[in-house]
């Protein structure tokens, strides 16, 4: 039993849900009483004053979105928010690329209203993209210029779960995390998932599809038996495994389509699991000992790989007194069977071995959701996340290394194996986001990362808009050719999530596109890592030293945060309101923007103060943040410079504790008035 951020606290039963007498501020609802929604209405009343500087197209087109009963966010914070992913490349990089804010901000509930959206888009010839959790850090949800963003935040919800069947129904912007829950009431798993768990169904399939348990069950795309899509004439289908158009969506990260439910198909829980942690004396030994694993035992469903100083990392991380871990590699095993008996694994004799405590395999598998654990140290973190032949990786490790030390870094990696050739490796190197002209530098060595994982007959995970130069080594030349057929065919006018990979028009393809094509990049790229050696040690004269300012919680936690979206769903604000700014994520960006010297109009910069200060987002929050205290000092500085809407936090907190979701999530125990938060028991955290 596990919390999400790793820790434990005593589970708290449905019976111990604490009464609505009980809470602070003490507002109940009566029984039956709908949820009025009024904060809802009057914060779209107030971001109704910035439709005077929309075109008359998208005011038309708002006031048709509405018709439809489609919400329609104007507020320009909340239009930064959507123009930002979880990656953060330096300024002059997305300055140059890709800095594009969204006009308009569409949040679909259903089916019916992502028809609707894209129709209408289609009909006004304005461009959109389509936004799911936006944890990855690829650039793929960046919005196109002047266009609008169709929000899946609130297209969520598991639809029905068949128990005989084995198959889980579920709206493709429901989080991996809440129907891993949902199954696990049923005493149902799910057979794979992402390492990003706090992702989307729709996203996941759309951009990667590979994670944990692939190594036992393969790529998610096995596991569907089907989807349900709106293509970008606004046309709808249905897609099974068989159809030419389903197995194109895979993978071609959103720009064929919309997908807007998933059927799954889900296995049933486990009666037993059982990890093991073994450390080994090098990578080399290391590897050779997952080869001989391989194939070898049905009850393994996932291994992990630990570099050394990957573990040097996870001992500071841990909150295990000591160094519970020597600092030598480590593979981590996870086995399952209904029977117990299943659950041993057989050592080669030829290979020096010694297992580590039981404890630090647990935590360590009950904390592969979150790599970026250690982003506070920075303030910041950057890498690479690359697939590898098997046998490639500890060349790849050792190369990365190298650079690295070049450059005055370490260069720690963790790798999941996804099948029985293939590895998914992700290395990250800390950095400082404050210090411009290194964290460009540091940025561009993230490319040349890659570069050599190229070098290795390896591959980016995914492209979305800073992979592209890679396009190639994802998609090979047959299939890109009727990707782009396909995506020419649908959608001619390239209004459908443009700007990327298939894309034939914006700023990836315009003016600049000469600097960006495959083979003068790669060669560039090549030229840098032949010349690293002299850049490394001049990198390492200018930049040997980390800034030594003092900072404050609000400012480490704005540096710091991950940006994965976890706290969203758990946040009772969020889910009453719909608007991110009242988010962890989508305040702390919001004050990187005020640090920029970016102001915040007047009526955003209230939206900041609906906080129920629950502490459910520093529950799961993977980089450990001190929200709350960061919160308080926002607030403050808010306060000093814009006033408080005391009016406005009294409705929001009665409208929040009279809803459902409120009262759902007291029942879970995912918040309570003590700021207790109940232990997540599923397969997947």
């Amino acid at each position: 039993m596990r919390k999400l951020d790793g820790g434990k606290t005593p589970a708290r039963k449905p019976t111990d849900q604490p009464s609505h007498s009980k809470l602070k501020r003490g507002h109940k609802r009566k029984a039956g009483q709908p949820p009025e929604r009024k904060i809802r209405q009057r914060l779209s009343e107030i971001e109704k004053k910035s439709l005077g500087k929309l075109d008359e197209d998208l005011v038309i087109l708002s006031g048709e979105l509405e018709k439809k009963g489609i919400e329609v966010l104007y507020s320009s914070s909340e239009k930064i928010i959507r123009s930002i992913d979880s990656s953060e490349p330096p300024k002059i990089l997305s300055d140059l690329l890709f800095s594009d804010i969204p006009a308009l901000i569409a949040k679909p509930k259903t089916h019916e209203q992502v028809v609707d959206c894209v129709k209408l888009c289609r009909k006004k010839d304005i461009p959109l993209v389509v936004r799911g959790a936006a944890s990855s850090a690829f650039g793929g949800v960046l919005p196109p210029n002047g266009g609008v963003v169709l929000d899946f935040g609130e297209l969520a919800g598991a639809l029905s779960i068949d128990v005989e069947k084995l198959e889980a129904k579920a709206l493709a912007g429901t989080r991996w995390t809440d129907i891993s829950l949902e199954l696990r009431k049923r005493d149902l798993a799910l057979k794979t998932s992402p390492s990003s768990i706090f992702s989307t169904l729709g996203g996941w399939l759309s951009t990667g599809g590979l994670g944990i348990n692939s190594y036992l069950y393969g790529h998610i795309a096995k596991h569907v038996k089907k989807i349900r899509v709106v293509l970008p004439d606004g046309s709808e289908k249905y897609l099974v495994p068989e159809d030419r158009l389903f197995d194109l969506m895979m993978g071609s990260e959103g720009q064929l389509g919309a997908i807007t439910e998933v059927i799954l198909s889900v296995r049933k829980a486990p009666r037993h699991r059982r990890a093991i942690l073994i450390q080994t004396s090098n990578d080399a030994m290391a590897f050779k000992l997952i080869s001989s694993i391989i194939g070898g035992n049905p009850s393994i469903t996932h291994i992990m790989f630990f570099d050394e100083l990957r573990i040097k990392e996870l001992n500071h991380l841990t909150p295990i007194p000591g160094d519970p871990l020597h600092e030598s590699p480590a593979i981590l095993v996870e086995m399952e069977s209904d029977q117990f008996s299943d659950l041993r694994l057989e050592m080669p004799q030829e290979i020096s071995t010694s297992e580590a405590p039981i404890f630090m395999a647990n935590l360590l598998w009950g904390d592969r959701y979150f790599p970026m654990r250690g982003r506070m140290r920075g303030p910041g973190l950057l890498g690479a996340e690359v697939v590898l032949p098997i046998n490639a990786v500890p060349a790849y490790l050792s190369k990365v290394r190298n650079l690295g030390k070049l450059f005055g870094l370490e260069i720690a990696s963790e790798s999941h194996i996804i099948s029985k050739k293939e590895a998914l490796v992700l290395s990250f190197f800390l950095t400082d986001q404050r210090r411009m002209l290194m964290y460009t530098i540091h940025a561009v060595l993230s490319l040349l990362m890659t570069r050599i994982a190229t070098e290795l007959k390896g591959r980016p995970y995914a492209i979305g808009i800073w992979n592209q130069p890679f396009s190639s080594f994802v998609v090979p030349k047959d299939r890109m050719t009727i990707l782009k057929k396909t995506n020419e065919e649908l959608d001619p006018g390239d209004r459908f999530n443009p700007g990327k990979f298939l894309s034939r028009t914006g700023k990836l393809t315009g003016p600049i596109a000469i600097f960006l094509r495959e083979r003068l990049t790669l060669f560039a790229l090549g030229s840098l890592l032949a010349a690293a050696s002299l850049t490394g040690r001049i990198s390492r004269r200018f930049f040997s030293e980390r800034s030594k300012k003092d900072v404050s919680n609000l400012d480490i936690s704005a540096l710091a945060c991950a940006r994965c979206g976890a706290c969203i769903n758990v946040c009772p604000a969020y889910l009453v309101t719909g608007r991110e700014t009242v988010t962890g994520r989508g305040k702390l960006l919001l004050y990187r923007q005020m640090m920029a010297g970016i102001p915040l109009d007047d009526d955003d910069a209230k939206e900041i103060f609906l906080c129920m200060k629950c502490h459910a987002c520093e529950e799961v929050c993977q980089t450990g943040l001190p929200l709350l205290s960061a919160y308080e000092e926002l607030e403050d500085k808010l306060e000093e410079m814009y006033g408080k809407p005391k009016n406005l936090i009294d409705n929001f907190v009665a409208e929040v504790e009279s809803s459902p979701e409120y009262e759902k999530m007291l029942y879970d125990g995912t918040i309570s008035p003590d700021a207790a938060v109940k232990e997540v028991d599923t397969d997947a955290v």
